[in-house]
């Protein structure tokens, strides 16, 4: 293989490989490296850089994400847009609670109901969540506005227990 860079023929060799993330120091031991020793040019196969990314970004997926998310962070999460994630806590198909004007996530929730995504999907989910605390603006004596209300009603007929 020739060096991009100097135009130098680059030898295979043996190597260990350390790599920063974000802040961390990650070492790769043994990988095959091109190595130009004309200018100390270095090059990886595709399928170890991608590797070397798998496994730094799934080791370290969890410390991404704060304990307590906001919309942006949990639509990242869930490689979907905001609006999706608006669409699924109005549905009830996803656990938060609102403070404010805005929404808070439990990671450790969001986590637990995509495991247990499987043959029956959201409505397993759906069923464990069945007791959702909703904190609502311009609420009524109950403590529940009359939009949260008809959303409420709705899923508990949904669900057969309304």
């Amino acid at each position: 293989m020739q060096c991009y860079i100097c135009g130098a023929e680059m030898e295979r060799i043996k190597k260990d490989v350390d790599a920063n993330w974000m802040g961390r120091n990650i070492t790769f031991r043994g990988l095959d490296v091109w190595y130009c020793a004309a200018c100390e040019e270095e090059a990886y196969e595709p399928d170890d850089v991608r590797l070397m990314q798998g496994l730094i970004k799934g080791t370290l997926k969890d410390r991404e994400y704060p304990e307590i998310m906001n919309v942006g962070e949990v639509a990242d999460l869930l490689r979907v847009s905001n609006q999706t994630v608006y669409n699924l806590v109005t549905e009830g198909r996803l656990p938060a609670t609102k403070i404010g004007r805005e929404w808070r996530f439990s990671r450790p929730r969001i986590m637990e109901l995509l495991a247990c995504e499987g043959s029956r999907g959201q409505t397993m989910a759906l069923e464990r969540e069945a007791s959702i605390a909703i904190a609502a603006r311009d609420t009524g004596d109950d403590g529940i506005s009359s939009n949260d209300s008809v959303i409420i009603q709705k899923h508990l007929a949904a669900m057969g227990q309304g």
